[in-house]
């Protein structure tokens, strides 16, 4: 059982910095990319948040090739899933318009995204800044449900408020694995009760603002969203010099 810090008990009702460094995110439609979309979404948002640059346009300066971090290689050998965004500490990265990532045109997929670009190593490189990865739990596989509590969520809105970083999660969306980035939350929000048993939460109140890969900037979920169908997170923050 996790224990609640005075941290905790410190921070504030709600998180929303982050959100206006959202880069907002392609539609990977059903290319199974949605690691990389969120691992890239979230080296965008640092160095947005870095550069100032809030409401980023699209292709705007750091609207990065999801492609590249599919095929980049790892920088260490760390989990599954922070080995990719940690690809991004050679301190590089593509531009989106230089290797544009076209997964979903609203009536076919597009599986030609994984594959290297042939002028990989020539395209013109983009500095980012390089970060480092906190893991904040993991536990089952991919697939496992009905493995945290509500100490896990309060860990994550600690981490928010403390590293004010984006989270990137793993949790089970019917049978199937996915990755997204959690980037900010609100106590104070009624909970929509997304894609749970009404019975556990139709009583709940609060959200996480999350940035997934279906071609929407920020979407809400429910604090029990995550706590019934999640199973792993890690802080992803900019590299202490």
């Amino acid at each position: 059982m996790l224990s609640m810090s005075l941290a905790v008990m410190a921070r504030p009702s709600s998180y929303t910095e982050l959100l206006d460094y959202v880069q907002q995110a392609p539609d990977q439609g059903d290319t199974n990319t949605c690691l990389f979309v969120a691992s890239t979404g979230a080296i965008e948002l640092l160095a947005n948040k870095e550069h100032g640059i809030k409401n980023p346009d699209f292709h705007g300066p750091f609207d990065l090739a999801e492609s590249f971090t599919i095929n980049a290689p790892n920088t260490v050998n760390k989990s599954f899933f922070e080995n990719p965004v940690l690809r991004y500490n050679k301190g590089f990265g593509i531009h989106a318009k230089d290797w544009p990532y076209e997964a979903w045109n609203g009536t076919s997929v597009n599986h030609s995204v994984w594959y290297r670009h042939p002028q990989m190593s020539t395209l013109p490189k983009l500095e980012v800044p390089q970060v480092e990865t906190i893991k904040l739990f993991q536990y089952g596989n991919r697939w496992s449900t009905y493995v945290l509590n509500a100490d896990h969520i309060e860990q994550i809105k600690e981490a928010l408020w403390k590293y004010k970083s984006p989270i990137l999660v793993n949790y089970n969306d019917e049978s199937y694995w996915h990755v997204i980035l959690i980037v900010g939350y609100d106590d104070n929000l009624p909970g929509e009760c997304y894609d749970t048993d009404p019975k556990e939460c139709e009583d709940d109140i609060g959200s996480f603002y999350i940035r997934d890969s279906f071609g929407v900037k920020v979407e809400l979920r429910d604090y029990d969203w995550f706590k019934v169908k999640g199973n792993a997170a890690f802080v992803v923050k900019k590299k202490e010099s």
